[in-house]
């Protein structure tokens, strides 16, 4: 017997298949934009075993209503009916990408970290995580009666604005570029439109506007390789708003929740740059006015696992 699990991202889809002692004995990938469609990924993968799967779990990234889900990056959509129907069980569930993110964090461990700040996790204390990938990911798992329990939600989706007069023209010409992004009639816009593999391109063609230059549009990739070898300006500007904009969200969430079982941040932009968690991410992350200490006092890691999709399903499937 076994259980089918999956992560379906903006970029990438995982499928694995768990037993039932929740060891993943299989496990494939595939991209998820262009011609790939989940659910026909999804048949062809239970067709290569000898039985259908007992249960399913998807973590999808996109908001999931009744049952249903749009991906939020990539355009795709699929319910729990047909995924029912593909599996031949009616023992289905589609969680957002980073409830399941959260539910990993129930047997994260050292082994799976880079600590960047703090000492211990409490054991069961609240714990955050975060994840700058395709789009912006939040999740928190708390404890109850000894069992973890996850609060699912759109914290990427909140809402950040200019702090300084400089920033000020940023943040107008990335409205100009990408007004979807903006909320209410001023500059703040969604979080997401600035710290995603998604947002940072459209922020570094902001920056070159706002400065009166034209460049090439550039990848993120592109975008973090030329801040980190000191190759671009603006690209270093972008890097450096990054750093400090998600320093701050983390802190603030991390305060929001008392996450003293640890602040975990993940993500493909996060894992592919880890040296933008240096000490100006930190002092962002630690300023916190009067309650900095507290802040200060979180413990903070990247990571480093990028199963965490597929552990989190599975640690979903083991719990309910």
């Amino acid at each position: 017997m076994w259980n089918l699990v999956a992560d379906v991202g903006g970029t990438n889809m995982r499928l694995a298949a768990i037993s039932t002692a929740g060891t993943i004995v299989d496990q494939q990938s595939f991209h998820s934009k262009g011609d790939l469609d989940f659910l026909e990924v999804c048949d062809a993968f239970i067709e290569g075993h000898a039985t259908r799967p007992e249960g399913a779990v998807v973590a999808a990234a996109g908001v999931v209503s009744n049952g249903n889900v749009r991906l939020t990056n990539s355009g795709q959509s699929f319910s729990e009916a047909e995924l029912a129907g593909i599996c031949s069980t009616q023992n289905v569930k589609i969680l957002n990408d980073f409830e399941a993110a959260a539910w990993s964090l129930a047997t994260v461990s050292e082994t799976d970290v880079n600590r960047l700040q703090g000492g211990a996790s409490e054991p069961q204390a609240s714990r955050l995580i975060i994840g700058p990938g395709t789009g912006l990911g939040v999740g928190a798992m708390v404890w109850a009666h000894g069992q973890p329990h996850v609060i699912p939600g759109e914290g990427g989706h909140v809402s950040i604005a200019p702090q300084s007069v400089e920033e000020i023209a940023y943040f107008e010409e990335l409205i100009a570029l990408w007004p979807e992004v903006q909320i209410g009639d001023g500059l703040a816009m969604e979080a997401e439109a600035i710290l995603s593999g998604t947002g940072i391109p459209v922020l570094y063609q902001a920056i070159a506007r706002a400065r009166g230059e034209d460049c090439a549009p550039k990848a993120a990739e592109a975008v973090f390789a030329s801040a980190k070898g000191f190759e671009d300006e603006n690209a270093l500007i972008a890097t450096r708003l990054f750093k400090r904009f998600l320093g701050q969200l983390a802190g603030d969430l991390s305060l929001v929740f008392n996450a003293r079982g640890g602040v975990f941040l993940t993500g493909g932009v996060a894992l592919s740059n880890p040296w933008i968690f240096d000490q100006e991410f930190l002092d962002a992350f630690n300023a916190g006015g009067r309650h900095s200490p507290w802040r200060a006092a979180m413990p903070v890691s990247l990571y480093l696992n990028k199963d965490f999709g597929l552990l989190g399903a599975r640690n979903y499937i083991s719990t309910r």
